[in-house]
């Protein structure tokens, strides 16, 4: 290590973080911790180098064992030994920390390579400080080159995590995930890791250092004082240095062992600044004898680092020590009764004082001691605290006043609240309770000892609280407390409903009439009462009969809820004195009747309320317990009483004088409670009954049991039933509700239906009667024979076994199976009032009417149709027309009346063209309408005229032309020419949509002026412009021609124009060859890529077909599944049953089999034809000649012969498809031939019916499938004749002119040939389809035999869903024929397309020309430096053959691009990295020339109109991407050295390095052949070449200048302008 190490001799980073350390203790000393004054202020110990002579732990040495070891030092290397035990051979870690141990440096090191010390594995030196330190910097000096990639961390803990502090690497994306460069803007995270690559360079190979500052780049370095995070940030206890990746010169990849032991990590001096970590607290740290090294803690601190305050001295929380402030900690203020504090954060909140006094003596308590503790009292400050020492039961608290006295709980009474009140007993925790005596259960106070209640006579509990058993209905009124159950006397337990019943009062008020009182005298003589409002009064008969008020019925019955309740009488008289004194009140009931003579209740006086009459009242208690009822009764007798009461009287109290009138009665009682609005009612009693009784009052008698004595009603008791054991009776009368199929009061006879004995008490007593449905039945006494009595309807008989006239059936089974008797179904078609419309076993109809017929009427006769179950609509006749007929005019389908048609006929009654076809003709059918698809967007046309619905710009009959003045026939239509009427010689335009332009016009709608023309306002014509711009013009041409010439030289190189997009591949190299003064490559073009898409049409096309092929062999397998067939045969088997099929056997299975077979081929030929166009190239080149002519023709004869190969191709698989397709519908006819079986026909008689009407329904089905398969046949043909026309134009185009020489090859086929061929694949397309019309012709009387035989056919609905999928199968073809027409638009519109984009393109690769200049020393310099890198890559791959070499092509191909120039390639990787940084400086010049270029280039352009312009955006566009590209290769060939660096496992280098010196062994040989050395020789020529090349492009360059300067000056010549309208409309 370094003998001395000074602050100045660190790296400028350094400056920063000393200057903040520094800075702010410039004015204190270091040994002192108090200002000039002697007031506190912030320590700070000595800055020190803190890892000097500390341990550093090492991951690995070198020397154990002992190893050599290389030094790089350039060229050479110079090699030592290293070895542990030896002292001045050993590099331990202790060297990293020593001091001055020898004059020449020391230093660690690691083993080498050669021990696969190399990325991914790390080598770690971790330096323990044994305390908290403030880290400001860490320098590390290498003995050897500085590591590629290595990091340091911190930790602030023993055994805390590590923190990143720093990364350093050339690959921080790669290696470390962060971007290199990076900065930390203010409001990030300042404790974030940076990277950066300015210390990876391999140089210096010696003595490089690198130096971290904590602090730099972190925006609040200059406010360290207040910023806690960069505090944390520079605390640290240990720190870890992770070397990652070593330095290479990338040699190692040859495992070279010398090579391998040069490449070590060293390190001669590892160096950390900072301070003990002391918070400000403490000038130094001292060596502890328990915990090492501490803080010598001032400002009443303590702790390892000075991190809190001491005990006593928790006034204020503890703060860091700043330049302003020393933030001591301060003494606790406890008024001298504590010597312990603690801190207080919320205390210090609200009071500036945050110590809390702990451990008071003298009683006292609070944050300061303050005063008394809780539950002590003293006289004064001075004294101390004594025990309020009060009742803990009896008092609200503890703390008592200032003389001691305690405050008492409820009832506690006392000084010390140590006794009870009166009115409360058992003091206990709490206080005294006070008595809980029931009000409505006790008789008085509860005992003060245990608080026992005395209670009432029936009542009981310790708090007088519940009932007596057979009591319920605790209230204060009731004398006894509880009031006796009821339940009839069937039961003694009850208890309250209150919750089911609400209190109710039943009252008169004679406010509107007598309310149904009456007077009633003795004898039982009853007198309407007099009336009054709100009063009635009663005339006495006699002197000694003054009578009674009778209550009406309301008053009267079931009043039991009344037991215990009031009853209120009130008079009314004019004065006071007047009213009644005594009032008799009588009730009866139950046979008892009870008076009562009933004392006055306080009653209104007369006036005393504002005049109202005076009332007096009388109250009484419907109770035992009420003395004045006479004579007395028991509790159960009142409560019968009340349940049914007859007569409630009141005497007329007005006797003789009438000085008195009754006003009021009410009696309260209870209902059903309807909600909680209402009070409850809990006198109504629920009673818990024995197991005879039921209800809530036992008032019912329980399941099984009946009153013994039914007119008692619920006072009776209950008994069991009597019911001879066959159910249970009724609950009151005792009727029995039987069972067992018995009947009768007891159940002492059988139901109807049943017969037998049912006394006898068994449950078999009654058997069901032998009679359908259980009827009833007699049992003949003597002979025991049962004759049914009741037959069912429609059945007669002894037995019922008989079916009625207009019934069928047989209900006993005696001819078979039974079967009930049914009325007879004719579909409403029979007379039902005849007899013998139908046959009683069978069912089958005898007597049908409505030309109806069938075993039930349900079809119509033949000669008519319709839907014979419905009578409204009935059978109609067929009625066929006789002109669209092809049979009988009354033979038509029995369901849907559909007649059979002629061909291409529809209608129900064939009097109507299908779509697609018109002019119907007796006996021959309609014709087709032949609507050519591309004009016309439908098959039909006008079903008399035959007229198609034309497309947009299209007319004729057919749709096959364009309209005057439209152009471009097409699916989609014609389209408009829009010509210019001015600058165009007629409005009719070429096919292509370009008009036919005057002189000086130009455009596709001629409506732009040419070059050195203008538009002239008075003419309104393209006008020539005067000489002088022809003069521009002409040096113009000359100009573009030059830079033709160039852009021929540049397509050898590759260039690319602006638009950076590449030419066609089959056009590269021929393009600048075919530029100079060669008007017909555009159109050579055009053709060339026409049959290119047209080529690519086609193979979408047949793709569509064949998935189309796909989707119906998928459905043939389905119906094949359906059937049980199998499709997978051979062609042996399919030879078998095409042989069975001869001998008659045409069975369904078979012909489906043949169908998938055929849909197969089709399918592998569709494959076949499309591989074929997908392998056909059409070429674009030939042999160079002198005449460009020459060139043209020839390269028409290969497009002819190629047009003819396609056309050939395309012919065989149109072919192909049209007689898959005509086979596929030849198959479906044999399917519809072939769709019965006549062995089904025996065991199917009774579906023949059902399947005749479904039989003209599959038909009309079929023939829509055949008919859409047909239509898509020739959709396909439609679509195949517009590409085959194109292909053909096209060639024609291509042929030589006549004055040219003739071909060479004489077997190339001509234009007219392929005309001839078209023609005759036209014809073939008109046989299939005149074949197709034959064979459906043929077709029909076979569909006709086969409609005979589909009666027998069982599952038909599968059928015909096959022929859906069929239909959808046609469909589909016609969709696929649509896309294909599609796809021929498509290619149109692109080579339209092509042909306007060609002047642009050629505009652009001029522009790109002018980009030369540049970019010459970007391009030239690059070329030169790829040569000169090829040089240097051949150089190392002769020196070193004899090491390289592979048995491969492969091998070969390694060995010379990977293992002999990995360490050209990467030094020159590492220098172009160098240079690319470089290259900013050198864009700024290169950007102020093209700005100049830009410049000059827009006053050209603005002064020469035909100038194409030049934009700088594409040149900037091509530095940068060039400048990226070049990172990039330094990136991926970074990586290519790592993956074969990690792909391979250490332990496998060894087997690997054997391995390859054998090969290299065996073809050392082939590596140094002559052919190799060739190879060398071509490229070193081609070197050469291309710089003879440069030089000739550096005089083009030269010329264009001179040619430019030549333009400058002619436009500075020129007029200002041209005259007015010169522009271009």
């Amino acid at each position: 290590m370094e003998t001395s190490f000074s602050v100045s001799s660190l790296v400028p980073s350094l400056l920063l973080s000393l200057h903040l350390h520094c800075s702010l203790l410039a004015w204190a000393a270091m040994d002192s911790c108090s200002d000039e004054a002697g007031g506190p202020s912030r320590c700070m110990p000595k800055f020190e180098n803190v890892a000097f002579n500390r341990s550093v732990v090492a991951s690995n040495a070198c020397g154990s064992p002992p190893e050599d070891y290389c030094m790089q030092t350039g060229s050479t290397r110079s090699c030592h030994r290293c070895d542990a035990s030896d002292p001045d051979l050993s590099h331990s870690a202790g060297l990293l920390t020593d001091f001055n141990r020898n004059e020449e440096p020391t230093w660690w090191q690691s083993q080498s390579m050669y021990y696969g010390v190399q990325h991914p594995s790390s080598v770690n030196l971790t330096l323990h400080l044994g305390k908290a330190f403030e880290i400001t910097y860490v320098r590390l000096k290498f003995y050897t080159s500085r590591p590629e990639s290595f990091a340091i961390y911190k930790r602030t803990e023993e055994g805390g995590p590590w923190v990143p502090y720093q990364f350093y690497s050339a690959s921080c994306r790669k290696t470390y995930g962060k971007d290199a460069g990076a900065y930390i803007r203010p409001g990030d995270d300042e404790r974030t890791a940076l990277c950066t690559d300015e210390f990876s360079d391999i140089s210096p190979l010696t003595g490089g250092n690198v130096a971290f500052s904590t602090l730099e780049g972190r925006p609040s370095a200059y406010n360290f004082d207040q910023s806690a995070v960069l505090k944390e940030w520079v605390t640290a206890t240990d720190l870890l240095v992770s070397l990652d990746r070593l330095n290479t010169f990338g040699d190692e990849f040859f495992k070279d062992a010398k090579v391998l032991r040069s490449y070590f990590y060293a390190i001669s001096d590892f160096s950390v600044g900072g301070r003990c970590k002391c918070n400000g607290h403490a000038s130094e740290c001292v060596a502890s004898e328990r915990r090492g090294l501490v803080c010598s803690c001032q400002h009443h601190t303590a702790g390892d680092d000075c991190q809190r305050c001491q005990p006593f001295y928790q006034d204020r929380p503890w703060f860091r020590a700043t330049g302003d402030f020393a933030n001591e900690c301060l003494r606790c203020n406890c008024s001298g009764r504590s010597d312990e504090c603690v801190f207080d954060a919320e205390q210090y909140r609200s009071t500036g004082s945050g110590g809390r006094c702990v451990s008071c003596r003298d009683n006292t308590d609070g944050p300061h001691c303050e005063r008394c503790r809780r539950n002590h009292y003293r006289a004064s400050a001075e004294e101390p605290c004594l025990p309020c020492n009060c009742n803990v039961n009896g008092s609200v608290s503890l703390q008592c006043d200032g003389e001691g006295r305690c405050a008492c709980s409820a009832g506690v009474t006392g000084e010390k609240c140590d006794a009870c009140r009166a009115g409360f007993h058992s003091l206990g925790h709490g206080g005294c309770r006070p008595c809980e005596c029931d009000p409505g259960g006790s008789a008085g106070d509860c005992s003060p000892l245990d608080g026992r209640c005395p209670c009432k006579p029936n009542v009981e509990g310790h708090s007088c609280d519940r009932c007596k058993p057979g009591f319920f209905n605790l209230e204060p009124v009731n004398p006894a407390g509880c009031q006796a159950c009821f339940c009839f006397g069937h039961s003694l337990a009850c208890s309250s409903s209150s919750d089911r019943y609400a209190a109710a009062s039943i009252a008169s008020d004679f406010l509107e009439d007598q309310d149904g009182w009456l007077g009633e005298f003795s004898g039982g003589q009853e007198y309407p009462l007099l009336w009054k409002e709100g009063e009635v009064y009663l005339l006495p008969l006699s002197e000694e009969d003054v009578g009674f008020y009778k209550a009406p019925e309301k008053f009267l019955g079931q009043r039991v809820y009344s037991y215990g309740r009031l009853l209120s009488v009130t008079f009314a008289s004019e004065i006071a004195e007047l009213l009644p004194r005594r009032v008799t009140l009588v009730l009866q009931g139950a046979g008892v009747a009870l008076a009562a003579d009933l004392s006055p209740q306080p009653a209104h006086a007369g006036g005393s309320d504002g005049g109202r009459t005076p009332r007096r009242s009388f109250v009484v208690r419907l109770h035992e317990n009420e003395m004045r009822f006479t004579p007395p009764l028991s509790a159960s007798a009142f409560q019968r009483l009340l349940n049914n009461l007859t007569a409630l009287r009141i005497s007329n109290a007005g006797g003789h004088n009438y000085t008195s009138q009754l006003a009021g009665v009410a009696l309260t009682s209870a209902l059903l409670s309807s909600g909680p609005a209402h009070p409850p009612a809990p006198w109504v009693e629920s009673c818990s009954c024995p197991p005879a009784f039921a209800g809530q009052f036992c008032e019912r008698c329980a399941p099984g049991f009946t009153r013994r004595d039914p007119a008692g009603g619920p006072l009776s008791p209950c008994v069991p039933c009597n019911c001879n054991q066959h159910g249970t009776c009724h609950p009151e009368t005792g009727a029995c509700e039987c069972s067992d199929f018995t009947a009768g009061t007891t159940c002492e006879r059988c139901l109807d239906g049943y017969h037998g004995n049912a006394v006898i008490g068994t449950p078999g007593d009654c058997r069901p009667c032998p009679c359908p449905g259980l009827t009833s039945c007699a049992e003949i006494a003597k002979t025991g024979q049962v004759v049914c009595t009741n037959c069912p309807a429609g059945q007669t008989g002894m037995r019922c076994q008989m079916c009625e006239d207009g019934y069928h059936g047989d209900p006993l089974g005696q001819s078979g199976a039974a079967r009930p008797c049914a009325r007879c179904d004719c579909s409403g078609n029979v007379d039902f009032n005849a007899l013998g419309t139908c046959d009683r076993m069978t069912g089958k109809c005898l007597k049908c009417l409505r030309h109806t017929e069938g075993d039930h009427c349900q079809r119509c006769q033949p000669g008519f149709y319709g839907d014979a179950l419905n009578q409204a609509a009935g059978c109609k006749p067929c009625s066929c027309n006789p002109g669209g007929t092809s049979g009988h005019v009354n033979e038509c389908h029995p369901q849907t009346g559909e007649c059979q048609c002629l061909g291409h006929v529809t209608g129900r009654d064939c009097g109507s063209c299908e779509v697609g076809f018109f002019n119907l003709q007796p006996g021959v059918g309609c014709e087709r309408c032949k609507c050519n698809p591309v004009g016309s967007p439908s098959v039909a046309c006008h079903p008399t005229t035959g007229q198609c619905v034309c497309r947009a710009g299209v007319e004729g009959r057919l749709c096959g032309s364009c309209r005057v003045g439209f152009f471009g026939f097409s699916s989609r239509g014609c389209r408009a020419c829009n010509c210019d009427p001015m600058g165009s010689t007629s409005m009719q335009c070429h096919g292509n949509g370009t008009c036919h332009c005057r002189r000086g016009s130009v455009g596709y709608k001629c409506d732009r002026c040419e070059m050195n023309y203008f538009h002239s306002r008075a003419t309104h014509q393209c006008e020539e412009c005067p000489v002088c711009y022809g003069l521009v013009k002409e040096k113009a041409e000359k100009m573009r021609t030059r830079l033709q010439d160039l852009e021929k030289l540049l397509a050898h190189f590759g260039c690319r124009g602006r638009s950076g997009k590449q030419q066609h591949p089959l056009l590269k190299g021929h393009m600048a060859r075919l530029y100079q003064g060669e008007e017909a490559l555009p159109n050579a073009l055009e053709d060339f890529l026409a049959f290119q898409e047209a080529r690519e049409a086609f193979i979408k096309q047949f793709s569509l077909l064949g998935a189309s092929h796909g989707a119906l062999l998928a459905q043939l397998h389905g119906i094949t599944s359906a059937l049980n067939c199998s499709i997978g045969v051979t062609e042996e088997e399919a030879k078998e049953r095409r042989k069975r099929k001869e001998e008659g056997s045409r069975g369904a299975c078979h012909t489906f089999t043949q169908a998938a077979l055929a849909v197969a081929a089709s399918q592998k030929r569709l494959e076949e034809a499309t591989l074929d166009l997908d392998n056909m190239i059409f070429p674009f080149e030939a042999a160079s000649e002198p005449n460009e002519w020459n060139t043209l023709v020839n390269d028409s004869r290969a497009l002819v012969k190629s047009h003819r190969e396609t056309a050939e191709h395309i012919e065989a698989a149109a072919g192909r498809a049209a007689g898959v397709s005509e086979r596929t519908l030849a198959l479906l006819q044999d399917l519809l031939r072939d769709n019965s079986t006549e062995e089904y026909a025996g065991n199917l008689t009774e579906q023949i019916t059902r399947m005749r009407r479904q039989r003209a329904d599959l038909t009309s089905r079929v023939d829509d499938a055949a008919a859409a398969l047909q239509l898509a046949l020739r959709g396909e043909a439609a679509g195949l004749k517009p590409a085959l026309g194109n292909i053909t134009s096209s060639s024609l185009r291509q042929t030589p002119e006549p004055d040219q020489p003739p071909p060479t090859n004489r077997t190339a086929p001509t234009g007219e040939d392929l005309l001839r061929q078209k023609e005759e694949l036209d014809q073939q397309i008109q046989m299939k389809d005149e074949l197709i019309g034959k064979i459906r012709e043929e077709a029909e009387p076979l569909k006709r035999a086969a409609g005979e035989k589909m009666e027998a056919v069982v599952d038909i609905s599968e059928t015909r869903a096959r022929a859906e999928g069929a239909k959808v199968v046609a469909l589909s073809s016609v969709v696929t024929g649509k896309e294909v027409e599609s796809d021929a638009i498509a290619l149109h519109r692109e080579l339209q397309y092509m042909v306007r984009e060609f002047p642009r393109r050629q505009t652009q690769t001029k522009a790109a020309m002018k980009k030369t200049r540049p970019l010459e020393e970007k391009v030239l310099a690059d070329v030169r430096k790829r040569v000169s890198q090829i040089e240097k890559m051949l150089k190392p791959a002769l020196e070193n053959s004899s090491l390289s070499g592979n048995a491969t092509e492969e091998a070969e191909r390694r060995a010379h691009a990977v293992a002999k120039e990995s360490k050209a390639i990467l030094s020159q990787a590492k220098q172009a990295r160098t240079a690319s940084a470089h290259l900013d400086s050198h864009m700024e010049p290169a950007l102020q020339q093209l700005a100049e270029q830009e410049t000059l280039a827009d006053s050209l352009r603005s002064r020469v109109p035909s100038e194409p312009e030049v934009s700088l955006a594409s040149v900037v566009e091509d530095m940068e991407a060039a400048e990226l590209q070049l990172k990039a290769y330094s990136a991926t060939l970074t990586e290519l050295i790592s993956s074969i660096d990690g792909n391979v496992p250490l332990a496998r280098f060894d087997r690997i390095l054997e391995e390859t010196a054998r090969r290299l062994g065996v073809l050392r040989g082939s590596v140094e052949s002559p052919a190799l050395g060739s190879k060398i020789r071509r490229l070193q020529s081609a070197a050469e070449e291309q710089h003879s090349r440069m030089s000739v492009i550096e005089q083009d360059l030269q010329e264009i200048r001179e040619e430019r300067d030549s333009l400058r000056d002619i436009a500075l010549n020129l007029p200002q302008s041209c005259p007015a309208g010169h522009r271009s409309r």
